[in-house]
C-alpha cells in the first residue's frame, strides 16, 4: 500500500513482543538486554496497553507498531481492541511480525502426552479449567484436524462412503425423492420387480405434472409401461396436477402379471412432463393409496417402488431430486444399525445432509429417543428445522463406544479425560492442541456508525487452531457470523500476509465498517469459510489464498458478502478451492460489487443446488449494478446422494431467486453439472464474452422462474461440450421480452448443431425461428490448450469474427503468492470423466 510508505516516513515509535520478554519490561528492545532487566513485553495486550499509554500523552504522530517475534502465543480467550487503540492515515497502529520471523497466536493449550504403549489409547488427564467442564468440539494433533468418535468411521479414500441412510418408514408409499427431465419422447425408466404371487395387478402413480400451459390438459396414453420387453400398457388418469411436484395418485393401469422377477420398462412414447415419486403394484382391487403413508391391503399383495430405484434409463435430461416431506424431528433406520450406546451417550450426534431444504447444509441433532418396533430413531435441538427423507446421508458422532479407528477421540467432559486413538506418527513429541476459544482477536467500535476502530492493522502473523460452537448463525442456511479476527465497525483497517491454520469459524469476519483490507493471506482447513463482509462496504479482500473450507458447517463460502449493506466491495484476483459449498457468495447484498481475476476450483464438494459463484436476492425490484467478471470457475461438483448413489446440481455462476442488474462477463467456466450459469428470475442481467465449457448436462439454465425474468442479455460467448447427452441450453417458459442472444459460438461433440431444452424449440433451427442466435455458428473455437484450462483462443479463431473479445487469463489469482497447492480437479473423481474432457478439441484444432 502506497499509504504504508508515507506512514512509516512519519516519526513514531515501536515496541516488541517476545516468548522470551517480561510485562515488566519497557518493551522498548527487541531482546532482552545482557543483565535481564529490560527487553520485549510478554504479551500482546502489554503492548497494546503501552500504545494507549503513549497516545494517552503527547505521543508521537507517526506509525506505531508491535513487532512480535517468533514463537507460540497461547491465547485462551480473544485480545481486545477498541476504538481507544486506533491509528490514524498518518499513524496506523500496527501489529506485525518482527522481520524474518513467524510468530503463531494458537486458540488454546498445548497437552503433554501421558506414556503409553505404542499404538494404544492414548488417555489424557485434563486440569481444572475454573471456568465450568471442559467442552471442545475440536482436537489437532501434529496440525491436524482429528475426528471425534464417529460411525461410521471416514473412509480416507472417498469420504463420501462414510455414511448411514435413512430408511423409509413403515407403510411409506411418496419417498420424497423425485425422478424428473423425463419429458422427451423414447425417454425411459427400467425397474426390476420382484412380484410376489400371480394376479392382475393395478398400477399406482404418485406424481406431478404441469403440461396445460403447453396445451397438454392430461397425460393420458402419452406413456406406457412394458413388461419384460412385450407386453405394452398405455397409462391413464394422468390430469394435470397444476404444479411439477408430486401430489396425486393415479390408477394408471391394469397388468397380468405372474410370480417372479420382471422388468418394468416406463416410457414416454409422445412428449410432455411428469415428475415420479413413486410407483406401487397391487392385486387388492379394494386398495387405494391416500396421501404419502398408508396401512398395507387387508388382503392381496403390494409391490413399492421408489421412483429413483430404476436399474436402467434412457434420456439426456433426466434429474433425481427433490426435498420430500419427512419429519423434521425422526429418521427410520435398519434395526441392526442403531447401536445401543448411541441412545445411552449423553451427548451423541447426529450429522443429517437433510433433503429437505435442497440438500443445502446438514444439521446437528440430539437423539430423544428410539422406537424398535418401527426403527425410529426420535431427534431434536435447535437445528431440527429441515424435513428428513429416505435416503438422506448421516452419521452418528461423539460416542466413546464408537473410538476405534486411528485419529479418532472422545472427550469425557465430566470425568475430565481426554481419550486419543494415535495415528502411526503419533510419538511423545507430538503437538496436542485443545481448543479453548472460537475467537483470536476481537476488534470493536462504538455502537454508533461514527465511532468505528480505525487504521488497525496486522501483519505476518500465524492464527491457529480455534474451536467452533454448535448452532447459532452458522446452522441452516445462516452464513455465520464469526472469525478467528472479528471486526465490527471498523474502518481502514487491513489484515495483510497473514496465515490461518484449523479454525473453527471464518478467518476474517468483517461486521458492518468500511474500507477494510484483507490481503495476501492464507486460510486453510477451516471450520466456516474465509472471509465474511456482513453490511460492510468499499472493502477490498484481495490476493488470498482460501482452501479446505466447510470442516464444520458446511453452508459457506470461500468469501461471502452477505446482507444489503454489503455495497462497493472488491473480491479481486483470489485462488479459493476446495470448498464445501460456495467459492464466493453473496447473499441478499448491496450494489456496485465487484468480483474479478478470481480463480475458483473444486467448489460444493459436499452440498447441492449451489454455485461456484452465487448471488442470492429475493427483493424483486433491486437492481445490483455489481460485475462478475474475468474468473476462472473451474469444477463445480454440487454433490449430494440418495441412499449412497450420487445425485448432482450446480452451476459455475449462479444468480439464484430474482438478482437482477449483474454484468457475467469474461469468464471461463469448465466442468459443471448443470451449466455455466444459471440465470432464475432476474432481470435485466447482461451474460457476455465468456467461455463455458463441459456443463454435463447443459451449458446454462434460463428458468425465467415465476415468469417474473426479463432483459436478459446473452451474446457472444462461447460454447463447448464433449457429452453427447448434454444440451447447450436448458430454459423455461421465454415469453417475449425475456431474452436477446446472438453471436454465440456452439462447438457441441461433432460439431453438429446444439439441442435446447426449451418449450417448443429444441432443435437449433426452431431455436432460430423464434429470434434467437440468429448471427451465431456452430464451430471449432480453436482453444489453444498449451496447459489444462487454458482456454485462450488461437489467431483465427471464428469467435473474433462473432465479436469476442481476447481474454485475460493470465491476470486470474493472487499476484503475489500464488497458489502452489497439488489441486486434482474433483469433476473427473465425481462423475468419471476423463480430464480434461476437451483435450479432443486441441487434436481437432489446426494452427
Amino acid at each position: 500500500m502506497a499509504a504504508l510508505d508515507a506512514w512509516a516516513a512519519a516519526p513514531g515509535a515501536t515496541f516488541y513482543v517476545s516468548t522470551e520478554g517480561s510485562d515488566a519490561w519497557t518493551g522498548r528492545l527487541p531482546a532482552p538486554n545482557r543483565d535481564h532487566t529490560d527487553g520485549p513485553f510478554a504479551s500482546v495486550s502489554r503492548a497494546r496497553d503501552a500504545i494507549r499509554a503513549l497516545k494517552a500523552g503527547p505521543g508521537p504522530s507517526g506509525p506505531l507498531t508491535v513487532q512480535i517475534r517468533g514463537g507460540q502465543y497461547f491465547l485462551e480467550r480473544p485480545l481486545s481492541f477498541g476504538v481507544e487503540d486506533s491509528g490514524t492515515a498518518q499513524g496506523p497502529v500496527s501489529y506485525e511480525a518482527y522481520r524474518g520471523e513467524h510468530p503463531e497466536f494458537i486458540g488454546g493449550r498445548r497437552l503433554v502426552p501421558p506414556a503409553s504403549s505404542p499404538g494404544a489409547p492414548v488417555v489424557f488427564s485434563l486440569p481444572e479449567t475454573g471456568a465450568g467442564p471442559w467442552a471442545f468440539r475440536s482436537l489437532f494433533v501434529d496440525g491436524r484436524r482429528e475426528v471425534r468418535a464417529r460411525y461410521p468411521n471416514v473412509e480416507a479414500a472417498d469420504p463420501r462412503k462414510a455414511f448411514l441412510y435413512v430408511k423409509p418408514a413403515p407403510d411409506q408409499l411418496s419417498f420424497g425423492v423425485s425422478v424428473g427431465g423425463i419429458h422427451h419422447p423414447g425417454d425411459w425408466l427400467e425397474y426390476r420387480v420382484q412380484v410376489p404371487a400371480d394376479g392382475d395387478y393395478l398400477l399406482w402413480l404418485h406424481y406431478g405434472a404441469l403440461n396445460a400451459p403447453y396445451g397438454v390438459t392430461a397425460m393420458d396414453g402419452r406413456t406406457w409401461v412394458q413388461v419384460d420387453g412385450q407386453r405394452t400398457f398405455p397409462l391413464g388418469d394422468l390430469a394435470d396436477t397444476g404444479g411439477w411436484s408430486p401430489a396425486r395418485w393415479a390408477k394408471a393401469a391394469r397388468i397380468r402379471l405372474s410370480a417372479g422377477t420382471h422388468l418394468l420398462r416406463w416410457q414416454n412414447q409422445k412428449g410432455g412432463g411428469l415428475v415420479l415419486d413413486a410407483l406401487v403394484l397391487c392385486d387388492d382391487a379394494a386398495w387405494m393409496p391416500q396421501g404419502t403413508m398408508t396401512a398395507a391391503p387387508e388382503k392381496g399383495h403390494r409391490v413399492v417402488l421408489p421412483a429413483r430405484a430404476f436399474a436402467r434409463s434412457h434420456g439426456r435430461q433426466i434429474t433425481v431430486n427433490g426435498a420430500g416431506s419427512g419429519p423434521r424431528n425422526a429418521i427410520w433406520c435398519a434395526r441392526d444399525e442403531v447401536h445401543p450406546a448411541w441412545l445411552e451417550a449423553p451427548d451423541a450426534e447426529v450429522h443429517v445432509f437433510q433433503s429437505g431444504d435442497s440438500r443445502a447444509f446438514s444439521e446437528i441433532l440430539s437423539i430423544r429417543g428410539y422406537d424398535p418396533a418401527e426403527g425410529r430413531l426420535l431427534l431434536g435441538g435447535p437445528e431440527a428445522h429441515s424435513a428428513l427423507n429416505p435416503g438422506d446421508r448421516y452419521y452418528i458422532e461423539n460416542v466413546k463406544e464408537e473410538l476405534d479407528a486411528p485419529g479418532e477421540w472422545f472427550l469425557d467432559a465430566r470425568a475430565r479425560s481426554l481419550t486419543y486413538l494415535p495415528r502411526s506418527s503419533f510419538s511423545a513429541r507430538s503437538e496436542v492442541i485443545v481448543p479453548m476459544t472460537t475467537r483470536l482477536i476481537q476488534v470493536e467500535g462504538g455502537r454508533s456508525a461514527e465511532t468505528p476502530v480505525h487504521h488497525l492493522r496486522f501483519s505476518g502473523l500465524t492464527f491457529r487452531d480455534t474451536d467452533w460452537v454448535r448452532g447459532g448463525a452458522s446452522a441452516g442456511y445462516g452464513m455465520g457470523d464469526d472469525g478467528a479476527i472479528l471486526f465490527a465497525n471498523a474502518e481502514a483497517c487491513a489484515v495483510e500476509d497473514c496465515r490461518f491454520l484449523n479454525l473453527g469459524a471464518y478467518a476474517v469476519c468483517l461486521d458492518q465498517g468500511r474500507r477494510n483490507t484483507v490481503r495476501g493471506c492464507d486460510v486453510a482447513h477451516a471450520g466456516g469459510g474465509g472471509v465474511l463482509i456482513r453490511g460492510g462496504r468499499d472493502n477490498q479482500i484481495t490476493d488470498n489464498h482460501l482452501h479446505h473450507l466447510g470442516e464444520a458447517y458446511q453452508h459457506v463460502g470461500g468469501i461471502v458478502l452477505e446482507g444489503v449493506g454489503a455495497s462497493g466491495n472488491d473480491v479481486s484476483h483470489n485462488a479459493i478451492h476446495d470448498t464445501s459449498r460456495y467459492g464466493i457468495s453473496l447473499k441478499e447484498p448491496g450494489e456496485k460489487n465487484v468480483i474479478a481475476f478470481n480463480r475458483i476450483q473444486n467448489t460444493n464438494l459436499e452440498t447441492y443446488d449451489s454455485g461456484g459463484i452465487e448471488v442470492t436476492q429475493h427483493d424483486r425490484a433491486f437492481r445490483s449494478g455489481s460485475a462478475i467478471r474475468n474468473n476462472l470457475v473451474a469444477d463445480t461438483i454440487g454433490f449430494s446422494s440418495i441412499f449412497g448413489e450420487p445425485i448432482y446440481m450446480s452451476w459455475g455462476i449462479y444468480l439464484d431467486s430474482f438478482a437482477s442488474g449483474y454484468e457475467v462477463s469474461g469468464n471461463v467456466v469448465c466442468r459443471t453439472w448443470n451449466g455455466g450459469v444459471m440465470l432464475q428470475g432476474g432481470k435485466e442481467n447482461r451474460v457476455t464474452n465468456n467461455v463455458f465449457v463441459d456443463g454435463q448436462v447443459s451449458q446454462g439454465t434460463i428458468a425465467n422462474y415465476q415468469g417474473q425474468s426479463s432483459g436478459l442479455k446473452v451474446n457472444a460467448n462461447i460454447l463447448a461440450f464433449s457429452s453427447p447427452e448434454a444440451v447447450a441450453f436448458d430454459t423455461g417458459t421465454l415469453g417475449p421480452g425475456v431474452l436477446q442472444m446472438d453471436r454465440n459460438l456452439y462447438f457441441p461433440p461433432g460439431g453438429v448443431p446444439p439441442v435446447f431444452t426449451s418449450p417448443g424449440a429444441e432443435r437449433f433451427s426452431e431455436w432460430q425461428g423464434l429470434g434467437r442466435d440468429a448471427a451465431s455458428l456452430v464451430a471449432d473455437p480453436r482453444f489453444r490448450m498449451a496447459k489444462g484450462d487454458d482456454y485462450a483462443l488461437r489467431p483465427g479463431s471464428p469467435a473474433f469474427r462473432l465479436g469476442f473479445k481476447a481474454l485475460p487469463l493470465d491476470q486470474v489469482g493472487p499476484r503475489t503468492r500464488a497458489c502452489t497447492c497439488s489441486i486434482r480437479p474433483a469433476g473427473p473423481a465425481f462423475w468419471g470423466t476423463p480430464r480434461p474432457s476437451l483435450k479432443r478439441l486441441a487434436k481437432n484444432t489446426r494452427d
